[in-house]
């Protein structure tokens, strides 16, 4: 799926075109603002005996916690608990509102072709694209974090702001396995190069893996209204043999469409699971690599 800019809203910041409105950036400003309008609302309404939306919002952070935080973060997993919440609830949102009309809403209401909205964002490769960045910042940011700490630890002497700066170093260094002897030396540079490119490759495998899965189903959905769209046109026509063949082609591909709805459904939610234990499980390799 392409992303549609909306006219007016492309322009060229040092050459490069930058889209601040299309198709996939409302739906994504739609998945938020549904998230913070059901999500905040049960966040504050704190009670001792959950119910109602605190005891689905509470299901939801304990299923987290439980078969993705502490399954590849152990002991860690309460740190980096609401960062996995946010990204698993958040590619859940933007796979499920895919399965919205919204486009045909908005075509409904007279709204400009041109100016489409609905879609799933997250088929998009530049979606796709910015949440695998923004594992990759995570991974980043605590692997120097968790570095400059340490070698306070170890260099307690050191201001913590000179620790800051070789932070990039140590770590990086760290990513190296630890191999004895002198044939560990020769070989730290090189593995830890291999490991830096070996987590920068799982990140767009993260981005490769969700925008495929969810492209490929829309794509197929596509293909089964387009049968049916062309199966039921010669039936309208005054050929006996066009509406013989037409006939059992429509309800079949409306069945089809219907099971590969729910299915999306369900695809939608195991994405959505997979991109977030990936996220922890490189976090563990390469920001929590000792935990």
């Amino acid at each position: 799926m392409l992303d549609v800019p909306w006219p007016g809203f492309t322009f060229e910041v040092l050459g490069v075109p930058v889209t601040v409105l299309s198709g996939g950036i409302i739906s994504i400003l739609v998945a938020g603002i549904a998230l913070v309008a059901l999500l905040v609302p049960a966040a504050r309404r704190i009670e001792y005996i959950p119910k109602g939306a605190q005891n689905v919002l509470e299901g939801l952070v304990l299923f987290v916690r439980d078969t993705i935080a502490r399954p590849a973060l152990h002991e860690k997993a309460e740190q980096y608990l609401p960062f996995l919440c946010t990204v698993f609830v958040f590619v859940l949102a933007l796979n499920l509102s895919g399965l919205l009309p919204l486009e045909s809403i908005s075509l409904f209401l007279g709204v400009n072709h041109e100016y489409r909205i609905g879609g799933t964002p997250t088929a998009i490769p530049t979606v796709g694209a910015a949440l695998a960045a923004l594992a990759l910042f995570a991974i980043l940011g605590n692997g120097l974090r968790r570095a400059a700490h340490r070698y306070h630890e170890e260099h307690p002497q050191v201001p913590m702001s000179a620790c800051w700066a070789v932070s990039p170093v140590f770590w990086f260094l760290s990513l190296s396995p630890n191999v004895p002897g002198p044939i560990g030396k020769v070989v730290l540079l090189p593995m830890a190069i291999l490991e830096l490119v070996s987590a920068l490759a799982k990140c767009v495998a993260l981005m490769v893996r969700l925008c495929a899965n969810m492209l490929a189903g829309h794509m197929l959905l596509a293909v089964l209204a387009m049968l049916a769209l062309m199966s039921a046109e010669p039936m309208f026509r005054s050929s006996a043999e066009a509406t013989y063949y037409g006939i059992p082609v429509v309800p079949v591909c409306i069945a089809g469409s219907v099971v590969l709805m729910l299915m999306e459904i369900l695809v939608a939610g195991i994405q959505a699971f997979i991109f977030a234990i990936m996220t922890a499980l490189f976090l563990g390799m390469y920001a929590e690599a000792d935990h």
